[in-house]
């Protein structure tokens, strides 16, 4: 499967937007500057999405999602090889991460629960963090 992954395209945003949708992930803040996403495409469709939100060194990964019917190919797992390879060169040291539901997924790649007071004091400030996801949600951490 030849995937490319890139910075989403302004006139991809709507499309990212949907396939956040399709997924139950949040697209409230989605367009904001403090957001990043990718997208992977395969031919000219896309099919999936990761983005993240950076703080000096601090960074919170934003909504994976992967087409449905795509799903168990390894196009998630490329798209995070790609965000951990673009934090490396962007000199972030600690990556965080909310979920409901990929906990078992993102250990994988080395993140671990953490509690929510562990979490540092940029991150927190994030709409994500204090509006968007519940408070029930997982928070994980990856130091690189």
């Amino acid at each position: 499967m030849n995937i490319s992954i890139d910075p989403v395209r302004p006139e991809s945003i709507e499309e990212v937007k949907s396939l956040l949708a399709a997924n139950n992930l949040p697209t409230a803040d989605i367009s904001d500057d403090a957001v990043l996403l990718f997208e992977a495409r395969q031919s000219n469709e896309q099919v999936g999405t990761i983005g993240l939100e950076k703080y000096d060194g601090a960074g919170l990964i934003r909504s994976l999602a992967v087409k449905d019917g795509l799903k168990g190919l390894g196009i998630g797992e490329k798209l995070v090889n790609h965000l951990l390879d673009y934090c490396a060169s962007e000199q972030v040291t600690e990556l965080y991460l909310l979920t409901t539901t990929t906990e078992k997924y993102f250990e994988k790649f080395g993140f671990q629960q953490i509690s929510r007071d562990m979490v540092s004091e940029e991150i927190r400030q994030t709409r994500e963090f204090k509006d968007i996801c519940p408070c029930s949600a997982v928070v994980m951490h990856k130091p690189l």
